[in-house]
C-alpha cells in the first residue's frame, strides 16, 4: 500500500512538471513530416523576409522558473517534429493567478485544543511562448 502511494505521488509530481507544447494547424493542405534532428530551423522574433507559407501556430507553456531560451528550444523542437523550416513572430507572455487557500489546523493539547481556519495566498505562474510556423517553397 505504501509503495502504491509513493508511485501515485511521483506520478502527480511528474505530470505537474511536464511541458505543454502544441501545434495548431492553419493550413489544411500541409502534411506534417518530421525533419532530421540535425536540420536547421530559422528562428526569428520578427518577420521572415524570405518567401514562405504559414502552416500554423506553435505554443509552448512552462512553469514559473522557465527562461526564454528554454521556451525557444521547445518551439524549435516542435517545429522540427512537424517539418517546419522556420518560426517567426515569437511572442512571450506571463500569466499569474492568485488563489486564496484555506487550511485547517488544531492548535494546543488536551482541553485547550482549538480548531483554527486560516487562509494563505497561492500564486500560480505560467510562461508562454507563441510562434508562427512556416515552410519555404
Amino acid at each position: 500500500m505504501k509503495r502504491l502511494a509513493i508511485i501515485v505521488t511521483m506520478a502527480i509530481f511528474l505530470v505537474g512538471c511536464s511541458s505543454n507544447v502544441r501545434f495548431i494547424s492553419t493550413d489544411s493542405t500541409y502534411i506534417c513530416k518530421a525533419k532530421p534532428k540535425n536540420a536547421s530551423v530559422v528562428f526569428r522574433r520578427d518577420r521572415i523576409t524570405r518567401p514562405h507559407r504559414v502552416i500554423g501556430v506553435i505554443e509552448a507553456k512552462l512553469g514559473r522558473k522557465a527562461r526564454r531560451p528554454e521556451l525557444d528550444t521547445l518551439l524549435m523542437i516542435k517545429a522540427r517534429a512537424i517539418g517546419a523550416d522556420g518560426v517567426m513572430l515569437v511572442d512571450y507572455d506571463i500569466e499569474r493567478n492568485v488563489y486564496l487557500e484555506k487550511h485547517h489546523a488544531v492548535v494546543g493539547r488536551g482541553p485547550w485544543r482549538k480548531h483554527v481556519v486560516g487562509t494563505r495566498r497561492r500564486v500560480v505562474t505560467e510562461k508562454t511562448a507563441t510562434g508562427i510556423a512556416v515552410v519555404f517553397p
